[in-house]
């Protein structure tokens, strides 16, 4: 009997380490108790984050976001997968995504490092708009470069 404080009719022993599945704390034998191991009938996984019935050694998408883990900065964050300025927070928590001090909220081009205004809406910034208030004179030649009204 490999279970003998258990009734254990099949003696399954899994691991075959001896000892029956009914009271083998862990199955596989991977080291990882079978109460905390969420394939616990297979020694190569232990952890399946996104719950998908793949180990995270297997799964190409541990957090289910459909970005694969090895594009994916934050492959076990399904809110996150891309961080634009790299700091090592995903563009869904950062309030400045680009790193260029101005906070998105306040950024006509928050994923622009160079750009963060855009004074005529015409969806150039001023940076590389050669008329930032588009009234058909240049800023190099124009007083008021952000006036359309004056030139």
């Amino acid at each position: 009997d490999n279970c003998p404080r258990a009734a254990n009719a099949n003696q399954l022993d899994t691991d075959n380490d001896g000892t029956g599945d009914v009271c083998d704390d862990d199955d596989d034998n991977d080291g990882v108790n079978d109460s905390e191991d969420a394939l616990p009938l297979d020694r190569n996984e232990s952890v399946d984050t996104d719950g998908d019935g793949i180990g995270n050694n297997s799964d190409n998408d541990d957090d289910n976001d459909n970005v694969e883990d090895r594009k994916d900065p934050f492959p076990l964050d399904s809110r996150e997968s891309i961080d634009t300025d790299k700091d090592g927070i995903g563009n869904n928590a950062d309030p400045d995504d680009d790193n260029d001090g101005v906070m998105d909220a306040e950024d006509a081009f928050p994923l622009d490092t160079n750009e963060t205004i855009d004074t005529d809406g015409d969806g150039m910034g001023n940076n590389a708009d050669p008329d930032d208030d588009n009234d058909k004179v240049k800023d190099k030649q124009d007083k008021f470069p952000l006036d359309p009204k004056q030139k």
